[in-house]
């Protein structure tokens, strides 16, 4: 999960900046529609991974190295 890490940072980061795009500037009728919906997914999906990473692999991490501290 370490390794998916950076992915779903610069996720997010395209997101934020895809909508960030999508509201400031004039763009075409195509890319009004698009933008917003594209940084709609790719905010959701670094969300969740995000939050999965935080709440459940890092806690699992730590329980099973202080099992592995009291086996030991």
């Amino acid at each position: 999960m370490i390794k998916n890490l950076p992915l779903l940072i610069s996720i997010l980061i395209i997101g934020v900046s895809t909508s960030t795009i999508s509201m400031n500037g004039h763009l075409p009728t195509f890319f009004e529609w698009t933008l917003p919906i594209m940084s709609i997914i790719l905010n959701a999906t670094a969300v969740i991974g995000l939050s999965l990473h935080v709440f459940i692999y890092k806690p699992m991490k730590k329980a099973e190295d202080n099992l592995n501290g009291v086996i030991k």
